[in-house]
């Protein structure tokens, strides 16, 4: 089938003032303002994407996120290299894990308070909701917020006992089992998987295991929400990126100095944490306390501190209080959080640790309190806020650099204003338009990848990010769709780059100003007994000016859509996507481009039922039209190795018993 037939087939189904002091760095003050996400109705742009336990599940975390408009995922069969997510642009500089954008789970933060976040241990079968928030939001997150993510995950299974296995292409296998128990006042829910395969290239299998219990008690006026999550990688291989001449020679193969220094991570990772809401005669009180610890060690295609070792230990707590005074809506919080990353780097001799060559202690420590109002009528409502973080970042050197043992720190504080208002047309059309700031640091590791050697890089500032949104959105019965304009101005973008000698690892550095602007739909229809039908479109472009040089920024597409149909009769599920993505750049000077590509997904599973129990077979079909696209691109890559080839079609086979 071509592609023009598809794309036709398609079209015809749809009917701070950011303030800086320092001792070592020199980061200016600067004032911000942002959004919040926690009012009734926020005027905000605000993606909604939500799964019942009887539909088909996402594969991957990606495939559970990626329909909402404006946000752009990569990069999920690299398991050495996490997903890499943006949001508006925010996000896409990332060569692994994700910068600048929020990540939430059950109410418990993933994102440190230097903007990192990993989502290779979310339970993402489990995925109840998620809702991405794509407004800036300093005035409610603070640090890092180009866009939040909230996942809720099940607050309770219909299937007491849920056993299943899937195995496929590439030596795919995964088994998994969940047990759940709900009494009158609470439900318990536990999860355990194995995943493994060889992956579609050489030198990228991996092995990761996890465990996930969740418990939730209901009180007469309090609710208690308790995680555990625990995940396990001993290996995930990274086969690297190629240059077009090795894809067009052999799209499977890994890049063979990646081979030579057995380039790979591996990881274990704990996360607990207790979230409190509690009715009481002042207001609503939401809390939370959560410990988190990571331990990581990394294998780079080169010798000097190509052997990473990194443990790190990520705590915080949130407290807020909402009440209602006539027309007005408020709540005002504080939060404290705590980073320390112990980092070492060692010589790589070919897949061997060798000879120490960093050794440091890093930590972003922070403090936040913000307060937030609305004053509502009955067809609008003004909302604003206010936020003050206070950062202190230091380094304690345990190595010397020329033989001087040096301690770094500096303090950081940024005053964050919003205002935002909504109009109602009627009880099912509003309109909204909002104004935002928002600041993203550079976090521990971009710091750390310092050029010059140890220590920080003294020449990496922080991104200051401005801009609004207007919108308008529309519920009924059978059709709901949203449309949104963005426009944003950023100072000191944060790009990455690689050397010569370091090819594998990532440097950063500051790229002048840029701007985005674009426009974001989406839409859902009922069609009844032929099921429902969803779409979602982004127009953007991406462009920046540095030093008298202009151009489109890298790794992110100007246009992108998706589409998925969804159909269900008795015991038979159904689902097809297609998913297109327009050209987008490898590189800052924007003389690679990568071809546009359409992707198409079908999945399908049917029940059989018994007398105590029923069992679901399922068959997924990848990339169904066998499309040569890139899982990845590593952008601004040292000798244009740019691609990640993506596998070409694949199927996985799936058996659940439900008991």
């Amino acid at each position: 089938m071509s592609r023009a037939l598809v794309l036709c087939l398609f079209l015809l189904m749809q009917i701070n003032i950011f303030a800086i002091q320092q001792d070592t760095l020199n980061l200016d003050e600067v004032v911000l303002k942002s959004s919040l996400i926690n009012q009734t109705n926020p005027a905000l742009s605000v993606s909604q994407i939500s799964y019942k336990q009887n539909e088909i599940k996402p594969i991957n975390f990606q495939e559970a996120i990626d329909f909402s408009a404006g946000l752009w995922i990569t990069n999920s069969e690299n398991q050495a290299q996490d997903n890499r997510m943006s949001i508006r642009g925010f996000g896409a500089r990332s060569a692994f894990g994700i910068r600048g954008v929020k990540i939430i789970l059950d109410g418990i933060p993933l994102t440190t308070p230097d903007g990192q976040s990993q989502v290779d241990n979310i339970p993402f079968d489990l995925i109840e909701s998620i809702e991405v928030l794509k407004s800036l939001s300093s005035t409610r997150y603070g640090n890092a917020s180009g866009g939040v993510v909230t996942i809720n995950t099940f607050s309770e299974h219909k299937a007491k006992i849920l056993i299943g296995t899937s195995f496929g292409s590439h030596n795919l296998k995964k088994t998994k089992g969940t047990y759940s128990i709900s009494k009158a006042n609470s439900t318990t829910i536990i999860n355990v998987s194995k995943s493994e395969s060889d992956g579609y290239r050489e030198h990228s299998s991996y092995l990761n295991k996890s465990a996930f219990f969740k418990h939730i008690r209901n009180f007469q006026k309090l609710k208690v929400k308790f995680n555990i999550l625990f995940f396990d990688s001993p290996y995930a291989y990274d086969p690297g990126g190629l240059t077009i001449e090795s894809v067009d020679e052999d799209r499977s193969q890994a890049r063979d100095q990646n081979v030579l220094y057995n380039s790979q991570e591996s990881v274990k990772q704990l996360q607990t944490g207790l979230v409190l809401d509690w009715n009481t005669n002042i207001g609503q009180i939401s809390s939370n306390i959560y410990y988190s610890n990571r331990d990581f060690v990394g294998l780079l295609p080169f010798t000097y501190g190509g052997y990473v070792e990194l443990n790190r230990d990520f705590s915080g707590a949130e407290f807020s209080l909402k009440n209602r005074f006539e027309n007005i809506e408020w709540i005002i919080g504080s939060s404290i959080q705590s980073q320390s990353d112990d980092r070492k780097r060692f010589e790589n001799n070919e897949g061997v640790k060798g000879s120490r060559t960093l050794d440091q202690i890093e930590s972003f420590k922070s403090y936040g309190a913000f307060a937030l109002a609305s004053y509502s009528k009955e067809n609008y409502s003004i909302q604003s806020g206010l936020r003050l973080d206070l950062h202190k970042i230091s380094l304690d050197d345990n190595i010397g650099i020329d033989q001087q043992y040096v301690d770094y720190s500096k303090s950081l504080k940024a005053f964050s204003p919003n205002i935002g208002l909504i109009y109602n047309i009627n009880k099912n059309d509003e309109v909204y338009i909002n104004h935002g700031k928002s600041y993203e640091t550079p976090s521990l590791s971009e710091l750390s990848a310092n050029p010059s050697g140890a220590g920080f890089n003294e020449d990496l500032s922080p991104m200051i990010s401005s801009g609004f949104d207007i919108g308008f959105r529309k519920k009924s019965q059978n059709l709901s769709y949203s449309i949104a304009a963005f426009y944003i101005d950023t100072k000191d973008e944060i790009v990455r780059y690689e050397l010569e000698g370091f090819e594998g690892m990532n440097f950063y550095r500051n790229l002048g100003t840029s701007k985005r602007v674009g426009a974001e739909l989406e839409a859902s229809y009922n069609l009844g007994s032929p099921g429902k039908l969803k779409a979602s479109y982004t127009q953007a472009k991406y462009e920046f000016k540095n030093q008298g040089l202009s151009g489109n920024l890298a790794g992110i597409p100007k246009s992108n859509f998706a589409f998925e149909w969804l159909y269900g009769h008795k015991d038979f599920d159904l689902k097809l996507d297609l998913k297109y993505a327009n050209s987008l750049f490898a590189d800052n000077n924007n003389e690679v481009k990568v071809p546009s590509y359409l992707l198409s997904n079908i999945a399908m599973k049917n029940k059989f039922n018994f007398n105590s129990f029923y069992i679901e077979v399922g068959l997924h079909v990848r990339n169904l039209l066998d499309e040569k696209y890139y899982d990845n691109i590593r952008t601004n890559a040292f000798g244009n190795r740019f691609y990640e080839p993506a596998s070409l079609r694949r199927f996985i086979f799936s058996i659940n018993a439900n008991f």
